[in-house]
């Protein structure tokens, strides 16, 4: 098979495949923007020439560049081929998963052509302004640490970070809009930030905002109540790439849905470009108007799911690289065995464990591991015949509660001490409702204890309070949905 014997090829029919493939992107490069070639080729190498039936074969990371590939490329990489080798040959693509890597069969595109890194400064002192303008009015600036260099890429998320990778080069044009998303932590801001900080590198002169919903929602509610809509409404006007992150917390929030969907509209007609990042797709959102929904599902929607057990290897030591530190591999294999669902998490064990360090001026134990998996809700063993029973129940049932109910603030967009309020807001109370059913159901606590937890509640509030929400549940499908959301965080 073709894809097994790549692995066999001597260095001197790499270096005759490496020759051909140069050669034909100088001539692509003729006709073709490099910026485009950059993008969607920089994966991409010959692996195979069939001199009998006359094709020159490449291969590409995954699914989703092989199809972009033959969009923008079939014919013009038909056409260099036969230029530069040979007038009878065709052209094929073929998956060819290792080059998602780092390979011998492919080039440095940036030097093959000459393409230079170049700070542009002739966008006008006016852009300028409205640019600083826009940082200090929204006050969300991008963290720089957030690239796609520093993006760990997994099977699961393959297909999200090419299309981020395609609007970055292609913006108002490849994807619009782009739609993430995935459950928490697993790197949809990360990818989000890393479009934005790699647009305004590639088009200083655009202006590019990044907003929390819950940072639009404020906008909005402050502007209205100041009567300043216009005015905020108008800041828009000047936003070239607008960037959304976890739009499911607009659920309920009809006048900022009313507003927003003026913006989104006003973009596409426009054809500016929007990012959007939520917890599910635009088809699950609740208690968003389906014209929005709608809208979200216009252009391409991409999922991030959980990485497997060997990614998550991966990105601990990819974290340690970019902190300059190292860790017994045996170490990392407990954290990843134990953490398999959030890869914040993995990021927050290697931080407490390296912060022990640095404290305790001593290497890592296997014993600091086992307390740092606990300080973070998990359940872990440290005999070794209870390891294993523990890493095969542990999952997102054995965190603790604390983590729930940060999880559920975060889904509506509210704060934990709002929770734990006498606030009668119908999201802040049916959010409270739902961890108290779900702490007597699912970590068995007493009536007293969870009242105790949510402000001093009293015996008869929480069985009201209880069989309240269970009626909900039963009778309202946005709100079985929800609770189902929590449940399976649980991973019941």
């Amino acid at each position: 098979m073709l894809i097994d014997m790549v692995e066999q090829y001597d260095e001197e029919k790499k270096a005759l495949f490496r020759g051909v493939w140069e050669r034909t992107l100088l001539h692509l490069a003729q006709q073709q923007d490099h910026k485009k070639i950059l993008s969607f080729l920089c994966k991409v190498g010959i692996i195979d020439i069939d001199e009998h039936d006359k094709i020159v074969v490449f291969g590409v990371p995954n699914e989703f560049v092989l199809t972009q590939a033959k969009k923008f490329f079939s014919k013009a990489l038909k056409e260099s081929v036969n230029e530069v080798y040979n007038e009878q040959f065709s052209i094929k693509f073929v998956v060819y998963s290792k080059f998602s890597t780092s390979n011998d069969l492919l080039l440095d595109l940036k030097k093959v052509l000459n393409i230079k890194e170049t700070k542009h400064s002739e966008f006008t002192v006016e852009k300028k302004s409205i640019k600083k303008e826009l940082s200090e009015f929204f006050g969300i600036l991008f963290d720089p640490k957030f690239t796609f260099d520093t993006f760990v890429v997994w099977a699961t998320n393959n297909i999200a970070f090419s299309a981020a990778k395609a609007v970055t080069a292609q913006p108002w044009q490849a994807y619009n809009p782009l739609f993430l998303y995935g459950s928490v932590g697993l790197g949809k801001t990360h990818l989000m930030q890393a479009i934005g900080n790699d647009i305004m590198a590639r088009y200083p002169e655009k202006v590019v905002v990044y907003l929390p919903t819950s940072k639009l929602i404020d906008e909005i509610v402050t502007a209205i109540k100041s009567n300043k809509l216009t005015n905020v409404l108008k800041k828009f006007d000047d936003v070239d790439v607008l960037l959304i992150d976890d739009v499911q917390f607009l659920a309920d929030k009809d006048k900022t849905q009313e507003i927003f969907h003026n913006i989104f509209n006003d973009f596409q007609l426009k054809n500016k470009q929007i990012i959007l990042s939520s917890d599910r797709p635009p088809r699950e959102l609740v208690h968003i108007e389906p014209r929005l929904k709608s809208r979200f599902a216009l252009g391409l929607v991409a999922d991030i799911k959980s990485p497997d057990f060997e990614t998550r290897i991966a990105i601990l030591q990819s974290k340690l690289m970019s902190k300059g530190e190292d860790m017994d591999f045996n170490l990392l294999e407990v954290i990843a065995k134990h953490i398999k669902e959030n890869v914040r998490e993995l990021e927050w064990a290697l931080n407490i464990l390296l912060s022990r360090k640095a404290i305790m001026h001593k290497e890592i134990e296997q014993k600091d591991v086992y307390e740092c998996l606990r300080t973070l809700g998990y359940v872990v063993e440290q005999s070794s015949d209870a390891t294993e029973t523990a890493i095969q129940s542990n999952s997102k049932s054995t965190k603790n509660f604390d983590a729930l109910v940060a999880m559920v603030a975060q889904y509506y967009g509210i704060s934990v001490q709002e929770l734990k309020s006498e606030s009668r807001k119908k999201e802040i109370t049916n959010a409270r409702q739902i961890l108290m059913l779900l702490a007597k159901k699912y970590f068995t606590w007493t009536l007293e204890r969870i009242g105790d937890h949510f402000g001093g509640k009293g015996h008869a509030t929480v069985i009201y309070a209880i069989n309240n929400i269970e009626k909900k549940v039963k009778q309202d499908q946005d709100m079985a949905h929800d609770y189902e959301v929590f449940v399976d965080w649980l991973g019941k």
